[in-house]
């Protein structure tokens, strides 16, 4: 079938008028003069227990004018009420704490306002002075230690400090209060560096990045409990470490090879951030760009031996294939970015989010790489709580440098214990239990996270007659190592999945392999002297096959954003039918959370054809703004019998903070609506607002229910993650809606509403039906009118 270009979509603006959330919620039954004599006793005794640290300060250059303060509260109080008292916004850790800073010591003006609320109730006045706000809250305080102990502390048996044997020493990362003037944030980095000298250990690093202030230090347990009885400390754990697959033992020798035709100079250059690579590699040649190590004493060969099996993959995408059909051709040139040692450990000395940061920065840089893959998980963080440091960090860098990162979504290091115990009849299912949840730094919203699916059911000739070796999966179901989602805030991630191999039970051994030839992908071997080749599994194999497609569609759209890249390959991304029958329960959604959007196909995503219409766009909109894009319905679409899908794709990249209780500082969403004129989808959006949404489960109401499409995944599921997929599907005529539909697409400000202007995004409509139709000729007029 003859390939197309994709159409642009037509677009009509609007504005979305939608009231500002008040600043502050309801407020439950008070007795005003106890309630605010109770504030006001705590507020003093805050001012007074900071009077004294300061006072036991008398080495410090200068003095600390600030006071940090917990807000316990029974309701919503919005930042601009907080900073109507003086107060900013620091951290909010739930829906009923938040953490503010005062850069007055004595809190005059909260103090007084609390002793007005106390006070009498003037003659003009139904309430007490100042009810609204301080109605809401519950207590004024300070975060004690134990509310500061990371997920991996708390994991590792240190939830609360007594639980911290003194004596034993601990290297952690210490987060402080990112506050915007940088003397304040001087004194904090001085006060841990004494404290840590204090105890006979060092600070070996600072990191500050975009809402983020990392000190890494190594010091005894009883250093570690002071460090959490700090008040300019906001968060301890634990540093990353990285989730590595075993070590394969299957090998494959090839000792003539067809001749390499390398990628010209001007090829896409996907950047690896990995263990490094040997560049000396045979069928490397004319592959690699540059090199380099983070920090620079590393080098830059994969020592690991990781990084160049996953970089061959992001060049050659499928080996396997390439050798079957007698031709090398590696498609894309790679610059590798060395961050781990030979052990697969991060520099002791720098947080991960400093080392990651500059290695994308360099290959962005350097190298002019768009396509970033970083096949490297944290086993000792989970998805879920507040997105990590790392994660963040990509969020903000995705924004920034306008780059495609790809991240693996982490494997599960053993589960062969629970088969032996409970049997094989617990796969697939054991996936979805928290434990196996991704791996940060999957919670990043901004980057394509990337689970893994079985290439096949991993038997080998002759093991069909073997009792004692049974497959868990057939081709195309989850492999028996790759987390799941959801993502953080209950996100589609994985975004998509590849093929990354699988397992096989073995019974004689009682144990979960895949250390064989038939379970794993064919890559390339880092140790070439002993094989040019290699057998292996995990997601960090699939996460470059995502990378390559990536560059794919970079090559075909060199122009285009990350945006655009990122809502075409969920576009052009579906579930294998397979995998659907496998793990989806009636009416379910679980394969959502075993594979997120499915499987990308770059040839999809490339071009339209005659039965299979793709109108897309790069936009911005302001903050609560909406726009209507006009998607036009053929006729034949309309009534010719068949299967229709009508599939929307939205991608943006919001500014990020962990600190917020939204993550997201920009919200987007979509809608599809049919059977109303243009006049009355404007009307009706005008009039949209937050409050309607969320009583309605994400859908604007007309009066006529139908009129907007429900998709699957519904909105709800998509609209907490910046990639965001729909289909909507119809098997009758569907003739009585019209000749066009409109797809209205809002920007929502969230925290970040004072901070930026507009919302970059790309959104892209799909429209196929089963039957061959000449649908693209159609739609190309009607849109070219």
């Amino acid at each position: 079938m003859a390939r197309r270009p994709h159409l642009k979509l037509r677009r009509l603006e609007g504005q979305l008028e939608r009231r500002k959330k008040p600043g502050f919620g309801t407020a439950p039954p008070r007795n005003h003069v106890l309630h605010g004599s109770q504030l006001r006793l705590q507020l003093a005794q805050l001012v007074e227990r900071n009077a004294v640290r300061n006072a036991e300060r008398v080495d410090e250059p200068v003095a600390d004018p600030t006071v940090i303060l917990k807000i316990n509260t029974d309701g919503y109080l919005s930042e601009d009420a907080l900073t109507g008292v003086g107060l900013q916004i620091l951290e909010q850790r739930s829906d009923d704490v938040t953490v503010a800073l005062s850069v007055d010591p004595s809190l005059a003006v909260l103090r007084e306002r609390s002793e007005q609320y106390a006070g009498p109730i003037p003659v003009t006045q139904v309430g007490a002075r100042h009810a609204s706000f301080f109605g809401v809250i519950d207590s004024f305080d300070e975060l004690s230690a134990n509310d500061k102990i990371g997920s991996a502390l708390a994991r590792h048996g240190f939830a609360m400090v007594e639980m911290i044997p003194d004596g034993d020493v601990f290297l952690i990362d210490v987060e402080l209060w990112d506050v915007n003037e940088d003397l304040l944030t001087d004194l904090y980095v001085d006060r841990v560096a004494r404290k840590a000298d204090e105890f006979g250990c060092e600070l070996l690093s600072r990191y500050r990045g975009a809402g983020l202030f990392i000190v890494r230090v190594r010091v005894p347990g009883a250093g570690l409990k002071e460090l959490l009885a700090m008040a300019e400390v906001a968060w301890i754990d634990l540093p990353a470490v990285p989730d590595f697959a075993s070590d394969p033992g299957a090998t494959l020798t090839t000792t003539e090879l067809p001749p390499i035709s390398p990628p010209s100079a001007n090829a896409v250059c996907i950047g690896i951030v990995d263990s490094g690579i040997t560049a000396a590699h045979p069928m490397l040649d004319g592959v690699i760009a540059g090199t380099f190590g983070v920090p620079a004493e590393l080098g830059s060969d994969d020592e690991k031996r990781h990084g160049t099996s996953v970089a061959a993959l992001a060049s050659y995408g499928s080996i396997a294939e390439q050798i079957s059909q007698n031709i090398l051709a590696p498609r894309f040139r790679i610059a590798s970015a060395k961050i781990v040692d030979a052990n697969g450990h991060f520099d002791e000395e720098r947080t991960v989010a400093d080392i990651v940061e500059e290695a994308i920065r360099r290959l962005r840089e350097e190298y002019g790489c768009r396509v970033i893959n970083i096949s490297l998980a944290d086993i000792e963080h989970i998805v879920g709580g507040r997105p990590s440091n790392w994660a963040m960090t990509l969020d903000n860098l995705v924004r920034e440098l306008g780059v495609v990162i790809t991240v693996s979504a982490g494997n599960i290091p053993a589960i062969s214990h629970r088969i032996a115990d409970e049997g094989v009849g617990i796969y697939p299912e054991y996936l979805l239990e928290d434990e196996h949840r991704l791996y940060e730094p999957a919670s990043s919203m901004n980057s394509v996270v990337v689970g893994s699916l079985a290439h096949s059911n991993g038997l080998m000739p002759g093991d069909e007659f073997d009792a004692d070796i049974v497959a868990l999966t057939a081709a195309h179901h989850p492999s028996p190592f790759s987390r799941c989602g959801p993502g953080f805030a209950k996100s589609i991630k994985p975004d998509l999945v590849e093929y990354g191999g699988t397992a096989v039970w073995q019974g004689f051994s009682s144990s979960l392999s895949a250390d064989r030839d038939s379970c794993g992908v064919l890559t390339l071997n880092a140790n070439y002297l002993q094989s040019l080749m290699v057998y292996r599994y995990g997601t960090s194999f699939a996460a470059p096959i995502a990378a390559y497609k990536a560059a794919a569609l970079l090559e075909e759209f060199p122009d285009a954003s990350a945006n655009f890249v990122r809502a075409l390959m969920g576009l052009s991304a579906d579930h294998p039918a397979d995998l659907i029958e496998r793990v989806t329960s009636d009416g379910g959604r679980e394969h959502f959370r075993y594979a997120g959007y499915g499987v990308a196909d770059v040839s999809l995503a490339e071009a339209s054809e005659d039965n299979r219409v793709v109108m897309a766009i790069e936009d911005s909109l302001p903050i609560d703004r909406f726009a209507v894009y006009e998607v036009p319905i053929p006729t034949d679409f309309q009534t010719v019998k068949g299967v229709r899908h009508i599939k929307v794709s939205l991608a943006f990249d919001p500014p990020v903070r962990n600190s917020r209780k939204e993550y997201l500082g920009v919200k987007m969403g979509y809608h599809l609506v049919r059977g109303k004129s243009t006049e009355e989808v404007f009307d009706r959006f005008r009039k949209w607002e937050a409050e309607e949404k969320e009583e309605n489960g994400g859908a604007a109401v007309f009066e006529n229910a139908s009129a907007i499409c429900k998709m699957n995944p519904l909105a709800t599921m998509q609209e907490a993650g910046s990639l965001q997929v729909g289909t909507f599907v119809r098997k009758r005529d569907i003739s009585n809606y019209g000749d066009s539909y409109y797809l209205v697409v809002r920007c929502e400000g969230k925290w970040a509403a004072n901070m930026v202007e507009e919302q970059t995004f790309s959104v892209a409509v799909e429209l196929w039906h089963e039957a061959e139709l000449e649908l693209y000729q159609q739609v190309a007029v009607v849109l070219s009118a």
